[in-house]
């Protein structure tokens, strides 16, 4: 009998998390202690989680989606002096190790500030060690019965692209890439502030998925977070503009077929300011696979090779890395 779960490990599967999150990181947290030179800091309790915690599957990988906000109580003590405050985390996020801590202090007394500095210097890195361990933790006892294993049992983990979409914030391009040269379509484009020459450029890939999961890919946030590895201001609707790679990367849909085509204006912020390209995204349903087909035009003269590495790059590979 087929295993009803998801066949394959195809198809995508979301898990809410959340609840599960909050008793984690609790259990996690209250009691982190650490003692030193004479000084003594300890949470006493986790007050508050909240925020969004998914666990999701999709071709054979599971892929943490969260990012919350955690609030905390604590005490600090040096011989029969006590302190007592709060820490606020207000981002611990799938996408970054880089925590901050607000913390205050129910008492600004100056001789109590050194027992704030040492829960600055002291306990919050104790607690970074264990929230550095929240995304394997939360695979691992929440991913079993979502996930069919193959014939060796193994999980494949999923793909981790922080590092390109960072590059691609800075606007940085790809490394040299396999991709469809450049049509000998040659074009002129003006702003308020420049005239320029243009290109177009097409290129091809081909997707081991259904062209409805593909367009759902490009166009959904929940997916497109994955791949970009950064917050998506995107929806499926025509007429909505789009911003990614914290906004290195903004346009609009223009027209939407679910299934078929995507078309949209498309720009990069370092390009000269108000000028768009269109793009033209056609899905060519295979037997076992989609073929996509882009269609660029408007692209600036000299930015036809970093507009074909990063689409290659950081759309075409990213997406393959993350789902399979």
């Amino acid at each position: 009998m087929a295993d009803w779960r998801n066949v394959g490990n195809w198809h995508w599967k979301e898990r809410n998390c959340l609840e599960w999150a909050k008793k984690y990181l609790e259990e996690q947290l209250t009691g982190v202690e650490v003692t030193k030179d004479g000084f003594t800091a300890k949470i006493d309790s986790v007050d508050s989680v909240d925020g969004d915690v998914d666990l999701n599957i999709r071709k054979g990988r599971l892929i943490a989606i969260y990012d919350v906000e955690v609030k905390l109580s604590w005490t600090a003590a040096r011989g029969d002096d006590k302190l007592t405050g709060k820490i606020t985390i207000p981002e611990v996020a799938h996408d970054t190790d880089d925590y901050v801590y607000d913390i205050t202090a129910n008492d600004s007394s100056s001789n109590k500030l050194p027992m704030k500095d040492f829960v600055r210097k002291q306990l919050a890195p104790a607690i970074t060690s264990k929230l550095e361990r929240f995304t394997d933790d939360l695979k691992k006892q929440n991913g079993s019965d979502m996930y069919i294993p193959d014939k060796s049992g193994s999980v494949s983990a999923a793909s981790s692209n922080t590092q390109l979409a960072n590059e691609f914030k800075q606007g940085k391009a790809g490394a040299t890439v396999s991709a469809a040269s450049a049509d000998s379509d040659m074009g002129l484009a003006s702003t308020k502030d420049s005239k320029f020459s243009t290109v177009s450029i097409s290129q091809n890939a081909e997707f081991m998925c259904s062209a409805g999961d593909l367009f759902a890919t490009l166009t959904d946030p929940q997916r497109v977070v994955i791949w970009t590895r950064a917050p998506a201001d995107i929806q499926a609707k025509e007429g909505a503009e789009f911003k990614l790679f914290n906004g290195h990367i903004e346009g609009k849909m223009t027209k939407l077929e679910p299934g078929k085509s995507i078309e949209q204006t498309w720009r990069v912020a370092t390009w000269p300011k108000g000028h768009y390209s269109k793009v033209k995204i056609d899905f060519d349903q295979q037997s076992s696979s989609t073929r996509l087909v882009l269609k660029q035009t408007g692209v600036p003269f000299n930015e036809e090779d970093a507009t074909k590495a990063n689409w290659e790059r950081y759309y075409w590979n990213s997406i393959k890395g993350s789902f399979g």
